[in-house]
This record gives structure tokens, C-alpha cells and sequence, in this order.
């Protein structure tokens, strides 16, 4: 093997290393860590500020975050802080005496997560684009490891309680940290390319095709927050075990990776705004059903939407950054994604959620998500009718 092949292959490791310890913090924490602060005396609406207090303050900190990590000589330097954050918050869950540290800490961890991705996966796209990987096949082993994770984990808190679930989120985040001090230099570099500007930054700001998408998969992926931050507590209270809800989630999450391994054909097949019109079509449907209750095999049934509704949506939002923004503004743009879009509006439905929940039940606040999702719909369509498919400007 070329000193080259040997160099792509340990990118290609260290990368999908890096994903798996994040996201299998993930694994645990979306569906389960619901039920480990309500144990600790935290109600539906308390939960609802502490996920949304760390999805809104991605929209405060995510571009300044962003903008900082493309001004640095090595790519990595970002990468290491935020996970060494990410691990010092997940370790002080363990050992934080009273609500108000648990709720700091949780904030952390979950807004240094939010960070986390959309700097990794422009890294990733970087280093894809200079040879080194398969930017989805990558991308797909942390999903791979969410689904390990819901399945075991939901065996695992079953037979031990739920209270394991913070020593496995600590133990993932610091997997992620050692993989980021592991992380190879130059295979995510910007090859030479000039940092971006504030000036050139607002350009994106200012589009009407990229506010546009910007919001349309806001609103359908901060759809899914009554479903990240609650479903926990009403499927326990209707009678599931944690398996039987790790087995729902793992079933999403299966779908979800063969969307992902299959991302290059299904983009040129369908293109990214009909990818994100889709997305949002199913949303409209997931939620809707879901918020009837159903029974468990139509619930499982429902549960294969999550190809459409997150798979297509964040596949579909990838895909036109990469498509339509000047390389040198792709990793700001994806943070202002992340974070103003996808970031701030989950934050914003899961603190009303929270709210509607507590006042109005489970039904009204699924219902929210699914007239969300319509909006995102109408929102998508427009974009399949305006946008042509290149570069939105140089």
C-alpha cells in the first residue's frame, strides 16, 4: 500500500471514529436522557429550557464558532476544543450534586454536540473532496453507531436502570476526544483556499434561495422535537420497555443509513430540493400518525419515515450547500445551517413544546410538529421552482 493509500485509510478510520463517539453520546441522550432528568426531578417543561437553552445558544455562538475555526492554520485545533468541552460536560452529568450543575452540564453537552457536527462534517466534505473519503459511507458509521447504541442501550438501561445512561455518554464523548487528538492533518484542509470574510459571509445571509432552505429544513428537522426530547416519557408512561424504545429508534436509524450509503444516486435522481420536499411531506405524515397514538406495529411503521424526514432532509440540505455556495463558504454556511436553522428552531419547538406538553398533552404537541413540517413543505416547493441548480454566487 502507497504511503498515500496508508494516509487515506487512517483518515478514513479516524473520521468514522470520531462520528461514532459523538453519536453514540446521541444514541443514549435523544432517546433516554429524557428519562434520566426526569428522574432526577426534572419536569417535561424544565427538560424542554434545557434543550432548547443549548439549541439557541448554537444560533448565538455557532458562527462565531465557525468563523474562528475557518481563520485557524490547523483544522484540527476546533475540532479538539469542542470535543474536549463535550467530554468535560458529559463526565461532570456523573458528578453534578444538584439541578441546577445537571442543567448547566446538560447544556453543554448538548450544545457542544450541535458544534461538533456541522464542523465535522465540513471537514469531512473537505477531505472527501481532496480523496481521501466517502463523505456518506463516513457519515454513516455514526449512524451505524446511533442504531448500535438504541438497541443496546436500550437492553442495557432495561437490566441496569437508567441511570447508566450518563456513565455510556461520558464514556462515548471521550471517545470523541481522543479521536479528534488523533485526527490526521490536511486530510479536511482548505488546500491553500483564503478564510472567509464577514463581508463575504453575508452574502448568504441575504439570499433568498439559501434563507429559503435555510428554513424549510429548520422546520422540518426541528420538527422532530417533541420526538427527541419527549417521546421517552410517553412511551414509558404508555407501558414500553427501554428496549421496546431503543427498537423503535433503531428502526428509523436503519433506514436512515441506507439513505445515506445510497446518497449519491438518490441526489442525482431526485436533486436536493426535491430531496428536502420530500423530507418535509414526511414529516407532515410521521407526526400526524404519531400523535394518534397508534398501535405499536403501525408506531414501528411510522418509525420508517425518519428515512425521509431527517435521512433526505439533512441529505438534501448537504447536497446544496455543496452545490449551490462558493467552496470557501461552505463551512459557514453549514454552521449557519446548523445552528440558525436547524439549531435555532428546534430550540424554539422544544421550549414551547415543552410548555404545550405540560398544558395540552402529547397529541397537540405532535400535532405542532406536523404543521411545522407543512410549512416546510410550501417553503420547498418554492425552492424546486426558483433554484436552478448551480451556484447561488461566486
Amino acid at each position: 500500500m502507497s504511503s498515500f493509500g496508508f494516509l487515506k485509510k487512517r483518515a478514513a478510520v479516524i473520521y468514522a471514529l470520531f462520528y461514532a463517539g459523538q453519536f453514540v453520546l446521541l444514541g443514549v441522550q435523544l432517546p433516554f436522557f429524557a428519562g434520566w432528568l426526569s428522574a432526577r426531578g426534572f419536569i417535561a417543561s424544565e427538560i424542554g429550557l434545557i434543550t432548547g437553552a443549548a439549541l439557541i445558544a448554537r444560533l448565538a455562538f455557532g458562527p462565531l464558532v465557525a468563523f474562528w475555526a475557518d481563520h485557524q492554520d490547523d483544522e484540527r485545533q476546533s475540532l479538539r476544543l469542542v470535543s474536549c468541552l463535550f467530554a468535560i460536560a458529559a463526565i461532570a452529568l456523573i458528578f453534578a450534586p444538584g439541578k441546577w450543575l445537571i442543567g448547566a452540564a446538560a447544556v453543554v453537552v448538548i450544545w457542544t454536540f450541535g458544534l461538533l457536527v456541522p464542523l465535522t462534517d465540513s471537514a469531512v466534505l473537505r477531505a472527501d473532496r481532496n480523496g481521501h473519503l466517502h463523505y456518506g459511507q463516513t457519515r454513516a458509521v455514526g449512524s451505524a453507531a446511533f442504531l448500535t447504541t438504541t438497541i443496546i442501550g436500550g437492553a442495557l438501561l432495561t437490566t441496569f436502570g437508567i441511570g447508566a445512561s450518563v456513565w455510556v455518554m461520558a464514556i462515548a464523548a471521550s471517545l470523541a476526544f481522543a479521536a479528534a487528538m488523533s485526527l490526521p492533518a490536511g486530510a479536511g484542509g482548505r488546500s491553500g483556499a483564503k478564510p472567509v470574510s464577514w463581508r463575504e459571509a453575508r452574502k448568504l445571509i441575504i439570499n433568498p434561495i439559501f434563507i429559503a432552505v435555510l428554513f424549510s429544513a429548520g422546520l422540518t428537522q426541528g420538527a422532530h422535537a417533541v420526538y427527541y426530547a419527549f417521546s421517552y416519557l410517553r412511551w414509558e408512561a404508555i407501558g414500553y420497555t427501554a428496549q421496546t424504545i431503543g427498537l423503535l429508534w433503531a428502526t428509523g436509524v436503519v433506514v436512515e443509513i441506507i439513505v445515506l450509503t445510497r446518497a449519491r444516486g438518490l441526489v442525482l435522481r431526485f436533486g436536493p430540493a426535491v430531496l428536502l420536499a420530500l423530507g418535509a411531506a414526511g414529516a407532515v405524515v410521521r407526526w400526524t400518525i404519531t400523535a394518534m397514538e397508534p398501535p405499536l406495529w403501525v408506531l414501528f411503521l411510522t418509525q420508517m419515515l425518519h428515512a425521509l424526514t431527517f435521512a433526505a432532509t439533512y441529505l438534501g440540505t448537504i447536497e446544496f450547500l455543496d452545490r449551490a455556495v462558493p467552496t470557501r463558504l461552505v463551512n459557514t454556511a453549514m454552521t449557519l445551517m446548523s445552528t440558525t436553522g436547524v439549531g435555532a428552531v428546534t430550540g424554539l419547538a422544544t421550549v414551547i413544546a415543552g410548555f404545550v406538553w405540560q398544558g395540552q398533552g402529547p397529541v397537540a404537541a405532535y400535532l405542532m410538529m406536523a404543521m411545522m413540517a407543512a410549512g416546510a413543505f410550501v417553503i420547498a416547493l418554492t425552492i424546486v421552482k426558483t433554484w436552478h441548480g448551480g451556484k447561488i454566487f461566486e
